[in-house]
């Protein structure tokens, strides 16, 4: 189980930090939802990448673990999206730049994959803007709705659009 924590700082500062981050203290499991005190255990790091356009870090994730329902449970800053190297503000800067018909940084065939996915996603991304109230309808244009929804997550905030859109449909945005 993955939940999205902001941190309040930015990917530079939380890779200097490592594991002196302050990672959150939970009241309870996410999943049983027991009571963390006797419950919930520090189970280590793991370390995992975190990607810019202009840095590259190892940066540790803390894990938890419910000795009641034995699940495990990663505190992934929320600059980073579930299973992705890349920051959330460089995947979604490389596809707005696509759909602003601009040359995007990075390889073409890691740009096409995020531009594939976020179009895959649309109805994702609609059915939760519907669920907070934001919107209504949406039009036939897949390319038209995009970008009216890129703008709404930089509007909104991409973190605080992770944070809040996790667990929507039982999945994670960008999630295949």
């Amino acid at each position: 189980m993955i939940i999205s924590y902001d941190f309040g700082i930015g990917l530079v500062e939380y890779g200097e930090r490592g594991i002196e981050n302050e990672f959150p203290l939970l009241d309870e499991c996410p999943n049983c939802h027991c009571p963390a005190h006797g419950n919930l255990h520090r189970n280590g790091y793991y370390w995992r990448y975190g990607i810019t356009d202009d840095v590259t870090l190892r940066i540790p994730i803390c894990r938890i673990k419910c000795l009641q329902c034995k699940v495990n449970i990663s505190i992934l800053p929320d600059f980073l999206l579930p299973y992705f190297q890349h920051t959330v503000h460089t995947v979604l800067d490389r596809v707005k730049h696509v759909l602003q018909k601009k040359k995007a940084k990075g390889s073409r065939q890691l740009v096409s994959f995020y531009y594939k996915r976020y179009l895959k996603g649309i109805n994702w991304i609609h059915s939760f803007f519907i669920d907070i109230g934001l919107v209504s309808a949406m039009s036939g244009n897949i390319i038209k709705e995009a970008t009216k929804y890129m703008k709404m997550i930089s509007d909104f905030g991409e973190s605080p659009f992770l944070r809040r859109s996790q667990g929507h449909l039982s999945t994670y945005f960008m999630a295949n």
